[in-house]
């Protein structure tokens, strides 16, 4: 019984050759595996690799960064590593969607009754002069440009990490801020207003918040001061429009690094108006300022960066301009003591050298 047992020769498990007893083996012919194989590589293609499949492009690296080591010591080896190699697909670039929906921006996900999926509302629902045919294109129009410059955004972002020189880097990356932020002050816009009052709608909506927060840090600093500046010009109607949203305080840390490149005549003219009575009102816009949380948030970092130009400076304590700052500064110091306790909004954060300014300005007063 052992001899018979030891006279049939065992089947490697890893033969190529199929069992006798196998009915499905050689159902595929080599064309067919091929296309199957060719299906599963199709689904590891990637645009970036360095993101989706991370983990296997640094082992990768660091094999061919151990492999480079051992041929300068003289330790060439004969097998080379296998790297995988996908097919490279061409994406289309022109995106149609099959689904368009009225007031819907971007397509529609498939949906069942099972599963019903709600279509991306891009038009306000608010009064009846909101919701007119002029608006709701507008509000389309802005959504679509902070669409654009998205996706502009996201392709500075990611030069940071492609692993180019920095001389080259630094060239690109600096041309494509330059165009971005062109776009966001004057793409489609024929005049210096139009301009302004599109930044204004993007600064209305809670991506457009996003995008100029994520642009900051990449600005040089004579443009992001001109966003700081426009910013605090229109930062009552700001506040007004982000009831809903919420969003500015995102815009805070970013703008808060460009506060010490304002000069004092920057600062003084960027407080000015503020202070300004509009037409037919008793309320200086400071007042809602002081009822944001941004707005407060800001308007005491400006004050703490003008205190400390004045006590750095000697020659402005002579000037015009530091006479002008005290009055101002004592009109806030009111504005202040005419709101209840409750309705001042807490500061994000609050300066140490204000404390005394407010001690010697009510002393003024």
């Amino acid at each position: 019984m052992f001899l018979l047992a030891r006279s049939v020769p065992a089947q490697k498990p890893w033969s190529r050759e199929p069992a006798a007893s196998d009915a499905y083996a050689n159902l595929m012919t080599r064309k067919e595996k091929d296309w199957v194989i060719r299906v599963q590589m199709v689904q590891l293609q990637s645009e970036n690799p360095r993101l989706d499949d991370y983990y296997y492009q640094k082992y990768y690296q660091k094999l061919e960064k151990r492999q480079a080591d051992k041929e300068l010591l003289g330790q060439k080896t004969r097998a080379e590593s296998l790297k995988l190699v996908t097919p490279y697909i061409q994406k289309p670039e022109v995106y149609e969607s099959v689904v368009r929906i009225e007031g819907s921006l971007g397509q529609v996900a498939v949906s069942t009754c099972f599963s019903p999926r709600r279509a991306i509302d891009a038009v306000s629902h608010g009064t009846q002069e909101q919701d007119t045919g002029a608006a709701s294109s507008q509000r389309l129009r802005v959504l679509s440009q902070i669409e654009k410059m998205f996706l502009q955004l996201l392709k500075i972002e990611e030069g940071q990490n492609d692993g180019l020189p920095q001389l080259y880097h630094t060239r690109e990356q600096s041309s494509q801020v330059e165009k971005l932020f062109q776009a966001l002050k004057t793409q489609e816009q024929n005049n210096l207003e139009e301009a302004a009052d599109n930044l204004l709608q993007v600064l209305s909506v809670r991506k457009g918040k996003v995008l100029v927060a994520r642009l900051l840090p990449f600005l040089p600093p004579d443009q992001a001061v001109s966003l700081l500046l426009y910013i605090t010009y229109h930062l009552p109607l700001l506040i007004q429009r982000d009831m809903a949203d919420q969003g500015l305080h995102m815009l805070f840390k970013p703008l808060g690094k460009y506060i010490s490149h304002l000069t004092f005549h920057q600062l003084l003219h960027a407080m000015q108006g503020l202070m300004l009575l509009s037409p037919g009102s008793s309320e200086r816009p400071v007042s809602v300022v002081l009822q944001n949380q941004f707005g407060i948030s800001l308007l005491y970092a400006l004050l703490s960066h003008g205190e400390q130009l004045v006590s750095l400076d000697p020659s402005l304590r002579s000037s015009s301009d530091c006479a002008t700052w005290t009055d101002l500064v004592i009109l806030i110091a009111w504005e202040i003591a005419q709101l209840p306790a409750a309705s001042l909004a807490e500061p994000l954060a609050f300066p140490r050298n204000l404390l005394p300014c407010s001690a010697i300005t009510w002393t003024s007063n």
